[in-house]
């Protein structure tokens, strides 16, 4: 039997959509905890696996990167097979991958089992929108939005912080079975709850153009963690590199002859939508970079267990939320520009706080610039969806929408191994000690704040209707 919202709302009653709502939050919430709360885990997979830098972050550049390309699947599958179908898939698999990772032996294991949960998030995450739009249509949609916001903001809070109580105690295994009560919960509550109906039309899923965007992604990260470790002559460095060119070049060449592209390139005819591009980049740095390296200094450098170093995270997190909606208020009275050049303004000075304080800084200190950076985040995050989009005709949003969440996703997946490649580098370059690793942290910090700065100079490029 397919079932439609209509039928589901007279069937569940007036509640239905707070159902639907609570259960797409949770869905949502298991897969961004899933996303960000590995970070505190790295210190104590490198102990076990007996690895360093340039393969451990594999487990987070590689959940970001799947989960980009995962984007670019969302619209095809809820399509072809429905919301329902589409997300128990998702969420299965998430299951089963999470499960194996329990008995993993080997670090490659560990990864392909990372880059299998990040395509579930993102297939899954992007159906919660739009069930959430047509759900509340009548009324009621900005309300519904804004709490499903908090939810999903409160997950990267709540992660690290409780991942880190977890490893301290049970071992980085536990990363990988927290998330799973909350997938249970949303797989079985999606078989009454989710719409079953398929589109009568689906739009064509250009298969070469994802194999070769997917090649071209996966390549170049393998180009800069291997480059990490050999010299640029080695076959094992030049031949990722040299894919990953040739696959981004069938890419582009392909979405230009396309009637219906994987991803729409003429959106960046837009001088303005090149802007917020460059933001989003810079943005998906931020928010994913300093996840990353936040943990991993606080642990490497500061001493810090895995459960206080998540704790550090928790204020910042819950700050972020509370001025992501001070930024939905402000987007209505001041200019994207304006808003945009402040968030990463405030972003760069709490980078620049980070690699200022010496070691050996309080709890409270640390805490401080790591909240200041969070303020900065939740300031670009509205702002960015209204500038990126204010420029845009009707009939671009929905592909708008979508190109700027896969750029701000590409930021982080790329950003993350970026910072590792500068991080290792300077560690060397600085004697390899225990001092060149605090230098090296501090000065991957300096060059977070001064890309976010750089950026301000995009940020004034982009134009709203304000």
């Amino acid at each position: 039997m397919r079932d439609d919202l209509q039928t589901l709302q007279q069937r569940f009653g007036a509640r239905y959509p707070q159902w639907l709502l609570a259960l797409l939050m949770v869905g949502s919430m298991a897969m961004v905890l899933a996303s960000t709360s590995i970070n505190v885990a790295l210190p104590a997979i490198m102990q076990d696996f007996a690895i360093g830098l340039p393969l451990v972050h594999w487990l987070s550049t590689g959940f970001l990167a799947a989960m980009t390309v995962g984007l670019l699947l969302a619209a095809w599958a809820h399509s072809r097979f429905g919301a329902r179908r589409t997300a128990q898939f998702g969420l299965l698999l998430f299951i089963i991958s999470s499960l194996l990772a329990l008995v993993a032996e080997a670090t490659w294991q560990l990864i392909a089992l990372r880059i299998a949960q990040g395509l579930c998030a993102g297939i899954v995450q992007p159906i919660a929108m739009v069930l959430i739009f047509r759900v509340f249509a009548d009324g009621g949609r900005g309300t519904a939005l804004g709490i499903y916001g908090l939810g999903v903001m409160l997950a990267p809070s709540l992660g690290p912080g409780v991942g880190g109580y977890l490893v301290d105690h049970f071992g980085w295994a536990a990363i990988f079975w927290m998330p799973l009560p909350m997938c249970l919960v949303a797989l079985l509550a999606g078989q009454w709850l989710l719409p079953s109906v398929r589109e009568r039309t689906t739009p064509r899923f250009d298969s070469w153009a994802f194999a070769c965007l997917s090649v071209a992604l996966f390549a170049a990260l393998g180009f800069l963690a291997q480059a990490q470790r050999f010299a640029l002559t080695d076959p094992s460095v030049w031949l990722p590199g040299f894919l990953a060119l040739v696959a981004g070049v069938l890419f582009v060449l392909r979405s230009r002859r396309a009637a219906q592209p994987l991803l729409p390139l003429t959106l960046w005819q837009h001088a303005g939508f090149r802007s917020a591009s460059w933001v989003a980049l810079t943005l998906g740095l931020g928010l994913y970079g300093s996840t990353y390296l936040i943990p991993l200094y606080l642990q490497t450098v500061e001493g810090f267990s895995a459960g206080r170093a998540g704790l550090l995270l928790l204020p910042a997190g819950l700050l972020m939320g509370m001025a992501s909606f001070l930024g939905g208020w402000l987007s209505d009275r001041l200019t994207a520009a304006m808003l945009l050049s402040g968030g990463l303004l405030v972003f760069a000075l709490s980078a620049a706080g980070l690699a200022w304080v010496g070691q050996g800084a309080s709890f409270l200190v640390l805490c401080f610039w790591a909240c200041v950076g969070r303020i900065g985040l939740g300031i670009l995050l509205p702002a960015l969806s209204t500038g990126s989009l204010d420029i845009l005709t009707a009939d671009e949003l929905a592909q708008g929408a979508g190109a700027i969440t896969f750029v701000r996703q590409l930021g982080g997946a790329f950003g993350v191994n970026l910072l590792t490649f500068f991080l290792e580098w300077r560690h060397s370059a600085e004697g390899g000690d225990q001092l060149a690793q605090l230098l090296a942290f501090k000065q991957s910090f300096w060059l977070m704040a001064g890309v976010f700065a750089v950026t301000v100079l995009a940020a004034w490029g982009v134009k709203s209707s304000k």
